[in-house]
């Protein structure tokens, strides 16, 4: 773990500007992970406490840039102007309809709780105030609030844990390698499966079209 934390500060010198542009292109709605940002930033910090103020302003930063992309995209995408494939399947009917029905009734309270949810539901909440339109300034208000108890959250309790959370982040990589080759063979045996059946049926239908 030691040498993971000394590649990230020995060769990004300017580690808050990599969280910052990361975090940014997150808002597009790739697939870069706010919390693991969190976490290493933190570990960063917990070796160098030069970086402790930096790192963070870099993350918030970036969390909050990168969520107000996220609304206006939804903006976009809510009055016509935009269509991308890779974001309307995230802002499905079911998902929007649940996001709003949460904002009319909790507001506030619906972006402090999703802020803790992982997994591209945050994303969804952003898209889904813009493609809802949410007045601006309170998205503003809610979301800048709601990040900066998310973020300071996670990043206080990494430095206060210190060694421990670098044991947990190893357990963390070893169990999402895991996972990932789990996943992977499940998808795989799924489409050779898929495959076999998919040929089964087509020489069942030949067999028919011959014997008619």
């Amino acid at each position: 773990m030691e040498s993971i934390i000394a590649f990230f500060s020995n060769y990004f010198t300017y580690w808050p500007l990599v969280c910052f542009f990361s975090l940014i292109l997150s808002g597009f709605n790739l697939p870069i992970s706010e919390d693991v940002l969190i976490v290493i930033s933190a570990l960063i910090s917990y070796e160098d406490r030069s970086l402790l103020i930096p790192n963070y302003i870099g993350l918030y930063a970036g969390i909050y840039a990168s969520d107000i992309i996220s609304y206006w995209l939804g903006r976009m995408i809510g009055n016509g102007v935009l269509k991308l494939k890779l974001i309307s399947k995230s802002l499905t009917p079911k998902r929007v309809a649940f996001i709003s029905n949460k904002l009319e009734k909790h507001g506030f309270l619906t972006f402090i709780v999703t802020r803790f949810i992982p997994f591209g539901m945050r994303n969804v909440l952003f898209m889904t105030s813009g493609f809802t339109k949410l007045p601006f300034p309170k998205f503003l208000l809610f979301d800048g609030i709601a990040a900066i108890i998310s973020s300071t959250t996670l990043y206080a309790l990494v430095l206060f844990i210190g060694e421990s959370a670098k044991e947990g982040f190893k357990i963390l990589g070893i169990i999402l390698f895991v996972l990932i080759w789990g996943i992977l063979t499940v998808l795989i045996i799924k489409k050779i499966v898929d495959h076999k059946k998919k040929k089964k049926m087509e020489m069942s239908a030949e067999q028919n079209d011959l014997e008619n």
